[in-house]
């Protein structure tokens, strides 16, 4: 949500030892980066908040061009694989399927969540299931792709939105029965287990920080998550399996929303990050 990020600047920083300490380098320069994925054939997509054009990068040639325009879309945020070359994007309060299986790559409409306020955050759940945040709102949708039923599966006074924006729980993650979140503008990032089937929670909410915004997330290759900083300017890794887990910074990026880790070989540990000035690598150990 590079957006708020005049907002977000006028936070507290939250401690002197995560300072970016390590480099990064520009692949493609692109203007207001709000989320990225990867393909399996290892090119980058990137979403923008302010455009329907979903954006393919070639991360060694780096360039850049259009995908597609996403038909009914005036902006996209969250994007998320949930089966081989099938992705599901968030723009505005519809969910949007994009199939690269064809050639050129089509989009079309899942579902409109007439209820929502403000989707951001997107995390696959099945293959069939997203969780969708609605940073608006506070919750999280669970919404089935082959029926386009939805409904709240979450909520939680973590997720409500504050600040000069009502903007709350924005980037999601979900993998082996725990669903990970940040809340950007209380500088949290939370998680909390739920039932792998329907989603709901099954346990408390537990804060892994409370002191550093954190804005969307990724896991990597090596089982650390790394969470984009946005204001802060930087990713940063954190153990989900230490008693205390730690951010700790792996590198800058101005205005840093989103990562996304490479899918082949030689990239297999590359985190590709998402900022206000375009998409960025930063080399991470394994």
């Amino acid at each position: 949500m590079f957006q708020l990020l005049s907002l977000l600047l006028a936070l507290p920083l939250a401690s002197a030892a995560l300072l970016p300490r390590q480099s990064s380098s520009q692949i493609v320069r692109l203007s207001s980066i709000e989320n990225v994925a990867v393909r399996s054939n290892g090119q980058i997509l990137a979403t923008n908040m302010n455009t329907a054009t979903l954006y393919t990068i070639d991360p060694v040639a780096k360039t850049s061009s259009s995908s597609l325009s996403v038909s009914g879309a005036t902006g996209l945020s969250g994007i998320g694989e949930y089966a081989p070359d099938l992705f599901a994007v968030i723009g505005g309060k519809g969910i949007y399927k994009v199939d690269f299986t064809s050639t050129p790559p089509k989009s079309s409409l899942i579902k409109t969540i007439s209820s929502a306020n403000n989707l951001n955050g997107l995390a696959v759940f099945d293959n069939n299931t997203l969780l969708v945040a609605d940073a608006g709102k506070g919750n999280v949708y669970r919404l089935t792709i082959s029926t386009g039923e939805y409904a709240v599966v979450l909520e939680d006074k973590t997720m409500a939105p504050s600040g000069g924006i009502p903007f709350g729980i924005d980037g999601i993650k979900y993998r082996n029965g725990t669903v990970w979140y940040t809340n950007i503008f209380t500088n949290s990032f939370y998680r909390v287990p739920v039932d792998v089937a329907t989603a709901k929670a099954t346990g408390p909410v537990v804060a892994l920080w409370t002191n550093l915004m954190g804005d969307d997330l990724c896991f990597g290759p090596n089982g650390k998550i790394y969470v984009a900083t946005n204001g802060k300017n930087s990713l940063v890794e954190v153990d989900p399996n230490a008693a205390k887990p730690a951010a700790t910074s792996v590198g800058s990026v101005t205005g840093s929303t989103s990562c996304a880790f490479g899918r082949g070989e030689k990239d297999r540990n590359v985190a590709y990050v998402g900022g206000g000035q375009g998409v960025y690598a930063i080399t991470v150990k394994v």
